[in-house]
């Protein structure tokens, strides 16, 4: 346990400096493409095929489908069947956690006195501050997609040419928060090749995120 004196200071300044928490979400983003097929990223109006390579969770991951497809025809591109699509587009999602432990701190009041003829007083100096360690846990959130090229002419194999993957570090448990972030970031770079991992920080409340929510939440008219 490590121990500092501070000078003196208000312990409310001291607690709130402490507690601040800084905002946004912290995702890293890595993508390649093959420049031999889209040397300058996908066209408008190619046309794409859904689907996922995930097991289990069939209803969250029909939303992340849904959500995918939103994200597609609001750039410019077209959905189809896998058959006759230009690409198929495979998804996959999920969440690691590991455990890790950090110095917390611990304020004390540190006191000293002072003398005044035969009077003694305690007075506050100030507040020492030990550092004690505590256990928590990371949740590891990614995605992953993948996009091959459909040559149902020429061969029944497909050739991959693009693939993306995002995910962030939080403390947080929430994967169906996070994968709306997770799925905004990686589509600004659709086609791209990023040569290197990309970190960004997305608000709470980012408009795409929010467009996104209210384009999938909005009721189902029926007749």
């Amino acid at each position: 346990m490590r121990i500092h004196k501070l000078v003196l200071l208000s312990l409310s300044t001291i607690l709130f400096a402490s507690c601040g928490r800084d905002g946004g979400m912290r995702i890293t983003t890595n993508t390649f493409a093959n420049k031999e097929v889209i040397p300058y990223g996908f066209k408008p109006g190619d046309s794409f095929s859904i689907s996922t390579k995930q097991k289990g969770d069939q209803l969250f991951a029909k939303e992340v489908s849904q959500k995918i497809a939103s994200i597609l025809t609001n750039k410019g591109f077209k959905l189809k069947s896998p058959h006759a699509a230009d690409y198929n587009l495979r998804f996959s999602f999920g969440m690691k956690k590991s455990t890790h432990v950090r110095d917390v701190p611990v304020f004390i009041p540190d006191y000293g006195h002072w003398h005044y003829h035969h009077y003694y007083h305690p007075y506050g100096f100030g507040y020492r501050v030990a550092y004690v360690p505590e256990e928590y846990t990371l949740f590891n959130k990614i995605l992953l997609i993948e996009v091959n090229k459909n040559r149902r002419f020429l061969t029944t194999k497909s050739t991959p040419v693009w693939q993306g993957t995002a995910h962030s570090y939080e403390e947080d448990s929430d994967l169906r928060d996070a994968i709306d972030y997770l799925l905004i970031t990686v589509f600004r770079y659709f086609g791209v090749n990023t040569k290197k991992y990309m970190k960004s920080i997305m608000d709470e409340g980012d408009k795409e995120v929010e467009r996104l929510r209210q384009e999938y939440f909005k009721p189902v008219t029926t007749f």
